[in-house]
């Protein structure tokens, strides 16, 4: 059934299907100085252990932490230096709620002057006041991944999660956006397509579109074949494109290692230390190499990672607004 898209103020008509379309996969334009999408591990620990996710090997290749503070400042005092529009995801695999001063973080990034600071969530721990706290610290957008339609359907994705909690904590915040806001800041429910839940797409669209919310619909990913995805075609078999997660974005994991890309979930692939060097030296340097393999499709060059990757099937979403 179609939708609607809307992207810089363009609308575009959609369907989605269950396995990947590569011709969407197209957002392959290299940030060439500075990436634009940069993500930033505030809090690697997560409430739940999703289907979706690899939680069973997270303490196999880096710990439980938050990040310091003063690496945190040092990497926003350099995005608001080099280009303060970049979009700063402040959480790159765990859940915002459980590191205790991210309304502080976040403050301190729209102090900066950026102006695209975004968080993503599973949404069980967004109480009232935690809800309040950062609509008031100046977040332009909040994510929260809930994937069903249905108690049953949640159950089997976001385990250990709550599905009616979760629904009432995502309408409270978008009442709270109406009672606190600037006019400017969003809130969006993410659906990330599955076997499990292909069924209650629309029944998903309907119910949050008719309730006043942006919803965001994306292909599943394996993160570099962590866990399965059975919507991505083999390599062999696809014509392979430029990675739209290693194009645009960094990831930086909390302990200051530089992932290979946003779906090196653990960083198996460091790329440098953001406590050694700066994000622009960063992206000059290893990164840059491995963006120009995958320009010049130079695939056998790459990290055997990367090399077997589907991952980049998988870069787009599309969004069903409100009607």
């Amino acid at each position: 059934m179609p939708g609607i898209h809307t992207n810089n103020h363009q609308l575009y008509r959609y369907d989605m299907g269950y396995k990947s379309d590569i011709k969407k996969a197209d957002r392959i334009a290299e940030a060439v100085d500075f990436p634009a999408v940069i993500l930033i591990d505030n809090c690697s620990a997560c409430n739940l252990k999703c289907s979706m996710c690899d939680h069973e090997n997270i303490k196999k290749y880096r710990k439980i932490q938050i990040m310091d503070f003063t690496l945190y400042t040092k990497l926003i005092d350099e995005i608001a230096r080099e280009n303060p529009g970049v979009r700063v995801w402040q959480i790159f695999f765990g859940d915002p709620f459980l590191c205790k001063d991210m309304p502080e973080r976040i403050a301190y990034a729209k102090k900066a002057g950026l102006q695209d600071v975004v968080l993503n969530s599973n949404g069980v721990l967004m109480t009232v006041d935690k809800a309040k706290s950062l609509i008031l610290s100046g977040l332009d957008a909040m994510y929260v991944g809930i994937d069903a339609a249905t108690p049953n359907t949640y159950a089997q994705i976001r385990i250990g999660g709550n599905f009616e909690q979760t629904v009432a904590n995502i309408l409270k915040y978008r009442d709270l956006l109406k009672q606190y806001g600037n006019g400017r800041q969003q809130l969006f429910v993410q659906f990330v397509v599955s076997d499990i839940n292909e069924h209650e797409v629309e029944a998903f669209k309907n119910f949050w579109t008719s309730n006043g919310i942006t919803v965001k619909i994306r292909p599943k990913v394996s993160w570099a074949g962590l866990v399965s995805a059975d919507n991505l075609q083999q390599n062999n078999d696809a014509t392979r494109k430029p990675c739209y997660w290693l194009m645009r974005t960094m990831s930086i994991c909390a302990d200051g290692r530089v992932a290979l890309c946003a779906v090196d979930l653990h960083c198996r692939v460091a790329c440098g230390n953001a406590w050694e060097k700066s994000i622009r030296e960063l992206w000059a340097a290893a990164l840059a190499d491995y963006r120009n393999m995958h320009l010049h499709n130079n695939w056998q060059a790459l990290p055997e990672m990367c090399r077997n990757c589907r991952d980049w099937q998988s870069g787009y979403a599309e969004f069903v607004n409100p009607q």
